[in-house]
Protein backbone atom coordinates (compact mmCIF):
# COMPACT_ATOMS: atom_id res chain seq x y z
CA UNK A 1 0.00 0.00 0.00
CA UNK A 2 2.90 2.23 0.70
CA UNK A 3 4.11 2.02 -2.46
CA UNK A 4 0.63 2.52 -4.27
CA UNK A 5 0.02 5.53 -2.10
CA UNK A 6 4.16 6.64 -3.36
CA UNK A 7 3.28 6.69 -6.84
CA UNK A 8 -0.04 7.87 -6.63
CA UNK A 9 1.73 11.17 -4.75
CA UNK A 10 4.58 10.93 -7.84
CA UNK A 11 1.87 11.03 -10.39
CA UNK A 12 -0.12 14.00 -8.67
CA UNK A 13 3.04 15.80 -8.28
CA UNK A 14 4.29 15.25 -11.74
CA UNK A 15 0.42 16.26 -12.66
CA UNK A 16 1.07 19.77 -10.74
CA UNK A 17 4.26 20.22 -12.68
CA UNK A 18 3.09 19.87 -16.11
CA UNK A 19 0.06 22.39 -14.96
CA UNK A 20 2.78 24.88 -14.07
CA UNK A 21 4.46 24.14 -17.48
CA UNK A 22 7.55 22.92 -15.97
CA UNK A 23 9.98 21.51 -18.35
CA UNK A 24 9.38 17.33 -18.26
CA UNK A 25 7.40 18.06 -15.25
CA UNK A 26 5.38 15.06 -15.43
CA UNK A 27 9.45 13.06 -14.59
CA UNK A 28 10.99 15.80 -12.59
CA UNK A 29 8.01 16.40 -10.36
CA UNK A 30 7.76 12.28 -10.11
CA UNK A 31 11.13 12.05 -9.07
CA UNK A 32 11.30 14.70 -6.19
CA UNK A 33 8.90 12.45 -4.41
CA UNK A 34 10.53 9.38 -4.93
CA UNK A 35 13.95 11.17 -3.84
CA UNK A 36 12.08 12.94 -0.83
CA UNK A 37 10.68 9.18 -0.01
CA UNK A 38 13.59 7.37 0.24
CA UNK A 39 15.80 10.47 1.74
CA UNK A 40 13.75 11.10 4.80
CA UNK A 41 11.49 8.48 4.85
CA UNK A 42 12.42 5.02 3.88
CA UNK A 43 13.87 2.67 1.38
CA UNK A 44 11.52 1.57 -1.47
CA UNK A 45 12.06 -0.68 -4.06
CA UNK A 46 9.74 -1.51 -7.09
CA UNK A 47 9.72 -4.81 -9.43
CA UNK A 48 11.71 -4.60 -12.46
CA UNK A 49 8.58 -5.09 -14.68
CA UNK A 50 7.41 -1.45 -13.64
CA UNK A 51 10.59 -0.34 -14.74
CA UNK A 52 10.10 -1.83 -17.88
CA UNK A 53 6.74 -1.02 -18.17
CA UNK A 54 7.51 3.18 -18.04
CA UNK A 55 10.17 2.65 -20.96
CA UNK A 56 7.47 0.77 -23.17
CA UNK A 57 4.64 3.52 -22.38
CA UNK A 58 7.61 6.36 -22.93
CA UNK A 59 8.83 4.70 -26.29
CA UNK A 60 5.35 4.28 -27.83
CA UNK A 61 4.68 8.01 -27.20
CA UNK A 62 7.69 8.64 -29.38
CA UNK A 63 7.19 6.34 -31.56
CA UNK A 64 3.80 7.61 -32.76
CA UNK A 65 5.96 11.25 -33.64
CA UNK A 66 7.86 9.36 -36.19
CA UNK A 67 6.80 10.27 -39.92
CA UNK A 68 8.63 9.00 -43.09
CA UNK A 69 8.19 12.54 -44.21
CA UNK A 70 10.34 14.01 -40.93
CA UNK A 71 12.76 11.86 -42.04
CA UNK A 72 12.77 13.08 -46.25
CA UNK A 73 13.17 16.82 -44.65
CA UNK A 74 16.01 15.95 -42.31
CA UNK A 75 18.11 14.19 -45.41
CA UNK A 76 20.05 17.27 -46.14
CA UNK A 77 21.34 17.39 -42.35
CA UNK A 78 22.62 14.10 -41.52
CA UNK A 79 26.19 14.52 -41.93
CA UNK A 80 26.35 17.97 -39.80
CA UNK A 81 23.83 15.77 -37.40
CA UNK A 82 26.79 12.91 -37.79
CA UNK A 83 29.87 15.00 -36.97
CA UNK A 84 27.80 16.66 -34.05
CA UNK A 85 27.00 13.24 -32.61
CA UNK A 86 30.68 11.73 -32.91
CA UNK A 87 31.74 15.33 -31.21
CA UNK A 88 29.24 14.98 -28.40
CA UNK A 89 30.00 11.23 -28.33
CA UNK A 90 33.65 11.97 -28.25
CA UNK A 91 33.82 14.69 -25.40
CA UNK A 92 31.59 12.58 -23.22
CA UNK A 93 33.68 9.43 -23.38
CA UNK A 94 36.53 12.52 -22.29
CA UNK A 95 34.22 14.11 -19.24
CA UNK A 96 33.66 10.05 -18.04
CA UNK A 97 37.31 9.53 -18.20
CA UNK A 98 38.14 12.71 -16.21
CA UNK A 99 35.12 12.50 -13.87
CA UNK A 100 36.48 8.71 -13.02
CA UNK A 101 40.05 10.00 -12.36
CA UNK A 102 39.40 12.49 -10.34
CA UNK A 103 36.43 10.83 -8.06
CA UNK A 104 35.64 7.66 -6.60
CA UNK A 105 33.66 6.31 -8.81
CA UNK A 106 34.49 3.43 -11.21
CA UNK A 107 35.04 4.18 -15.23
CA UNK A 108 31.70 2.41 -16.24
CA UNK A 109 29.70 4.57 -13.68
CA UNK A 110 31.63 7.48 -14.69
CA UNK A 111 30.77 7.10 -18.34
CA UNK A 112 27.04 6.37 -17.63
CA UNK A 113 27.00 9.75 -16.07
CA UNK A 114 28.43 11.57 -18.64
CA UNK A 115 26.49 10.13 -21.91
CA UNK A 116 23.79 12.33 -23.06
CA UNK A 117 21.49 9.38 -23.74
CA UNK A 118 18.72 10.65 -21.42
CA UNK A 119 18.23 9.07 -17.81
CA UNK A 120 15.30 6.38 -18.94
CA UNK A 121 18.79 5.06 -21.05
CA UNK A 122 21.14 5.54 -18.89
CA UNK A 123 19.42 3.93 -15.52
CA UNK A 124 18.15 0.68 -17.88
CA UNK A 125 22.12 0.47 -19.12
CA UNK A 126 23.09 1.27 -15.60
CA UNK A 127 21.08 -1.85 -14.42
CA UNK A 128 22.16 -3.84 -16.90
CA UNK A 129 25.75 -3.75 -16.48
CA UNK A 130 25.62 -3.07 -12.38
CA UNK A 131 26.99 0.41 -12.19
CA UNK A 132 26.30 2.89 -9.47
CA UNK A 133 22.38 3.35 -10.56
CA UNK A 134 21.69 5.82 -8.11
CA UNK A 135 24.83 7.68 -8.80
CA UNK A 136 24.23 7.61 -12.70
CA UNK A 137 20.51 8.77 -11.65
CA UNK A 138 21.73 11.69 -9.65
CA UNK A 139 24.18 12.89 -12.56
CA UNK A 140 21.88 12.59 -15.90
CA UNK A 141 19.11 13.96 -13.55
CA UNK A 142 21.00 16.73 -12.67
CA UNK A 143 22.03 17.31 -16.52
CA UNK A 144 18.57 17.18 -17.98
CA UNK A 145 17.56 19.70 -15.57
CA UNK A 146 20.15 22.23 -15.94
CA UNK A 147 19.63 21.98 -19.86
CA UNK A 148 15.43 21.87 -20.14
CA UNK A 149 15.48 24.67 -17.37
CA UNK A 150 18.49 26.85 -19.14
CA UNK A 151 18.57 26.06 -23.06
CA UNK A 152 14.80 27.22 -23.43
CA UNK A 153 15.31 30.60 -21.25
CA UNK A 154 18.87 31.43 -23.53
CA UNK A 155 17.00 30.68 -27.17
CA UNK A 156 14.08 33.04 -26.30
CA UNK A 157 16.74 35.40 -24.66
CA UNK A 158 18.87 35.46 -28.26
CA UNK A 159 16.10 35.74 -30.59
CA UNK A 160 15.99 39.44 -29.35
CA UNK A 161 19.19 40.21 -31.03
CA UNK A 162 20.07 37.01 -33.63
CA UNK A 163 17.70 36.73 -36.65
CA UNK A 164 16.10 33.22 -36.81
CA UNK A 165 14.57 32.04 -40.45
CA UNK A 166 10.73 32.06 -40.65
CA UNK A 167 8.79 28.92 -39.42
CA UNK A 168 7.99 26.76 -42.51
CA UNK A 169 6.18 23.82 -40.36
CA UNK A 170 5.39 24.90 -36.79
CA UNK A 171 2.93 22.43 -36.38
CA UNK A 172 4.74 19.49 -34.36
CA UNK A 173 4.66 15.98 -35.36
CA UNK A 174 3.28 14.96 -32.43
CA UNK A 175 1.52 11.75 -33.80
CA UNK A 176 -0.59 10.90 -37.00
CA UNK A 177 -3.65 12.26 -38.51
CA UNK A 178 -6.22 9.24 -37.62
CA UNK A 179 -9.45 8.24 -37.60
CA UNK A 180 -9.66 6.29 -34.84
CA UNK A 181 -11.50 6.80 -31.43
CA UNK A 182 -9.79 7.46 -28.33
CA UNK A 183 -10.86 4.83 -27.24
CA UNK A 184 -9.82 2.05 -29.62
CA UNK A 185 -6.29 3.69 -30.12
CA UNK A 186 -5.76 3.67 -26.39
CA UNK A 187 -6.42 -0.52 -26.82
CA UNK A 188 -3.81 -0.34 -29.70
CA UNK A 189 -1.34 1.20 -27.01
CA UNK A 190 -2.36 -1.42 -24.68
CA UNK A 191 -1.68 -4.31 -26.97
CA UNK A 192 1.93 -2.84 -28.53
CA UNK A 193 2.49 -1.98 -24.43
CA UNK A 194 1.88 -6.02 -24.16
CA UNK A 195 4.30 -6.97 -27.13
CA UNK A 196 6.60 -4.77 -26.35
CA UNK A 197 7.02 -6.56 -22.45
CA UNK A 198 6.84 -9.98 -24.43
CA UNK A 199 10.05 -9.67 -26.71
CA UNK A 200 11.72 -8.18 -24.25
CA UNK A 201 11.50 -10.93 -21.60
CA UNK A 202 11.83 -13.08 -24.98
CA UNK A 203 14.81 -11.54 -26.07
CA UNK A 204 16.62 -9.45 -23.71
CA UNK A 205 18.95 -6.80 -24.85
CA UNK A 206 19.72 -3.61 -23.04
CA UNK A 207 17.01 -1.60 -23.02
CA UNK A 208 15.02 -3.43 -25.03
CA UNK A 209 11.64 -2.14 -23.51
CA UNK A 210 12.48 0.97 -24.31
CA UNK A 211 13.95 -0.17 -28.36
CA UNK A 212 11.22 -2.55 -29.47
CA UNK A 213 8.13 -0.59 -28.23
CA UNK A 214 9.87 2.36 -30.70
CA UNK A 215 10.74 0.02 -33.44
CA UNK A 216 6.86 -1.47 -33.04
CA UNK A 217 4.99 1.47 -32.51
CA UNK A 218 6.67 3.07 -36.26
CA UNK A 219 5.78 -0.33 -37.54
CA UNK A 220 2.01 -0.10 -36.56
CA UNK A 221 1.60 3.44 -37.50
CA UNK A 222 3.47 2.86 -40.87
CA UNK A 223 2.17 -0.33 -42.19
CA UNK A 224 -1.31 -1.15 -40.21
CA UNK A 225 -3.50 2.17 -39.14
CA UNK A 226 -2.39 5.55 -38.01
CA UNK A 227 -2.54 6.40 -34.62
CA UNK A 228 -3.10 9.41 -32.58
CA UNK A 229 -0.84 11.13 -30.12
CA UNK A 230 -0.85 8.95 -26.88
CA UNK A 231 -3.08 11.17 -24.60
CA UNK A 232 -1.07 13.37 -21.75
CA UNK A 233 -2.36 11.74 -18.84
CA UNK A 234 -1.07 8.30 -20.18
CA UNK A 235 2.21 9.88 -21.16
CA UNK A 236 2.39 11.35 -17.95
CA UNK A 237 1.82 8.39 -16.18
CA UNK A 238 4.59 6.61 -17.92
CA UNK A 239 6.77 9.41 -17.02
CA UNK A 240 5.73 9.59 -13.43
CA UNK A 241 6.29 6.21 -12.75
CA UNK A 242 9.56 6.28 -14.44
CA UNK A 243 10.47 9.20 -12.29
CA UNK A 244 9.45 7.80 -8.68
CA UNK A 245 11.85 4.40 -9.63
CA UNK A 246 14.59 6.94 -10.28
CA UNK A 247 14.03 9.20 -7.37
CA UNK A 248 13.64 6.66 -5.43
CA UNK A 249 17.21 5.07 -6.57
CA UNK A 250 18.91 7.93 -4.72
CA UNK A 251 20.13 7.37 -1.33
CA UNK A 252 22.20 9.86 1.33
CA UNK A 253 25.76 7.05 -0.16
CA UNK A 254 25.11 8.87 -3.39
CA UNK A 255 24.75 12.27 -2.21
CA UNK A 256 27.79 12.04 -0.28
CA UNK A 257 29.27 10.32 -3.01
CA UNK A 258 28.51 13.46 -5.22
CA UNK A 259 29.64 15.86 -2.05
CA UNK A 260 32.82 14.36 -1.96
CA UNK A 261 33.33 14.83 -6.15
CA UNK A 262 32.71 18.22 -5.42
CA UNK A 263 34.16 20.75 -8.17
CA UNK A 264 34.86 18.08 -10.30
CA UNK A 265 31.14 17.21 -10.84
CA UNK A 266 30.41 20.94 -11.16
CA UNK A 267 33.36 21.07 -13.84
CA UNK A 268 31.57 18.17 -15.88
CA UNK A 269 28.03 19.76 -15.84
CA UNK A 270 29.59 23.11 -16.93
CA UNK A 271 31.40 21.64 -19.46
CA UNK A 272 28.22 20.06 -20.82
CA UNK A 273 26.65 23.08 -20.74
CA UNK A 274 29.42 24.97 -22.90
CA UNK A 275 29.34 21.25 -25.54
CA UNK A 276 25.91 22.20 -25.95
CA UNK A 277 26.99 25.45 -27.88
CA UNK A 278 30.19 23.84 -29.09
CA UNK A 279 28.19 21.28 -31.34
CA UNK A 280 25.47 24.01 -32.50
CA UNK A 281 28.10 26.04 -34.39
CA UNK A 282 29.36 22.53 -35.99
CA UNK A 283 25.90 22.00 -37.02
CA UNK A 284 24.92 26.12 -37.76
CA UNK A 285 27.99 26.33 -39.78
CA UNK A 286 27.50 23.20 -41.94
CA UNK A 287 23.60 23.75 -42.90
CA UNK A 288 21.13 26.61 -43.36
CA UNK A 289 19.58 26.62 -40.37
CA UNK A 290 19.97 30.03 -38.07
CA UNK A 291 21.96 29.55 -35.13
CA UNK A 292 18.84 29.26 -32.91
CA UNK A 293 17.31 26.78 -34.47
CA UNK A 294 20.23 24.64 -34.90
CA UNK A 295 20.52 25.27 -30.91
CA UNK A 296 16.96 23.68 -29.93
CA UNK A 297 17.53 20.70 -32.71
CA UNK A 298 19.97 19.22 -31.37
CA UNK A 299 20.66 19.98 -28.02
CA UNK A 300 20.25 16.70 -25.91
CA UNK A 301 17.23 17.50 -23.97
CA UNK A 302 14.05 16.04 -25.11
CA UNK A 303 12.46 15.94 -28.25
CA UNK A 304 8.79 16.87 -27.55
CA UNK A 305 10.43 19.85 -24.94
CA UNK A 306 12.57 21.02 -27.74
CA UNK A 307 9.96 20.66 -30.94
CA UNK A 308 7.25 23.06 -28.29
CA UNK A 309 10.15 25.75 -27.37
CA UNK A 310 10.80 25.57 -30.93
CA UNK A 311 7.01 26.13 -31.98
CA UNK A 312 6.34 28.98 -29.00
CA UNK A 313 9.60 30.92 -30.59
CA UNK A 314 7.59 30.31 -33.97
CA UNK A 315 10.80 28.76 -35.39
CA UNK A 316 10.53 25.57 -37.62
CA UNK A 317 9.48 23.31 -35.79
CA UNK A 318 8.67 20.18 -37.59
CA UNK A 319 12.69 19.92 -38.65
CA UNK A 320 13.44 20.51 -34.91
CA UNK A 321 10.77 17.31 -34.43
CA UNK A 322 12.62 15.65 -37.20
CA UNK A 323 16.49 16.16 -35.57
CA UNK A 324 15.92 15.46 -32.32
CA UNK A 325 13.89 12.25 -33.08
CA UNK A 326 16.42 11.16 -35.08
CA UNK A 327 19.23 12.44 -32.69
CA UNK A 328 17.55 10.08 -29.80
CA UNK A 329 17.02 6.76 -32.51
CA UNK A 330 20.87 7.10 -33.03
CA UNK A 331 21.50 7.79 -29.72
CA UNK A 332 19.64 4.64 -28.31
CA UNK A 333 21.05 2.19 -30.76
CA UNK A 334 24.47 3.91 -30.95
CA UNK A 335 25.90 3.35 -27.29
CA UNK A 336 24.33 0.07 -26.23
CA UNK A 337 26.86 -1.25 -29.07
CA UNK A 338 29.28 0.78 -28.05
CA UNK A 339 29.03 0.07 -24.39
CA UNK A 340 30.10 -3.65 -24.21
CA UNK A 341 33.65 -2.47 -26.19
CA UNK A 342 33.46 0.24 -23.29
CA UNK A 343 32.56 -1.34 -19.69
CA UNK A 344 32.56 -4.74 -18.66
CA UNK A 345 29.74 -5.92 -16.26
CA UNK A 346 31.73 -7.00 -13.67
CA UNK A 347 31.26 -4.18 -11.02
CA UNK A 348 31.19 -3.84 -7.06
CA UNK A 349 27.75 -2.32 -7.57
CA UNK A 350 25.22 -4.52 -7.40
Amino acid sequence: MKKVLLLLAGFAAGYLFDLMSVPAGWLLGAMLVGAFYRLFINEVSYPNYLFNLSLAVIGISISLSIQVSMFQEAANYLLPLALTLVTLLAASWFLGKLLAKYSNLDEKTALFCCLPAGASVMMALSREYNANMSMVAAFQTVRIMMLVSTIPIVAGFMTSFISTTDAQGTNLATGNESSLSMGTAILFYLLLTVLTLLLARKWAIPIAPFLYSIVLGFLFITLVHPLPSMPNLMVGAGMALLGVIIGSRFDRESLLEIKQIGWMSLAVLLAFFLLTFVITFVFYILTPLDFITSLIAIVPAGAPQMASVASSLNLDASIVAAMQVIRLLVIILIIPMLVPFLVNKESDHL
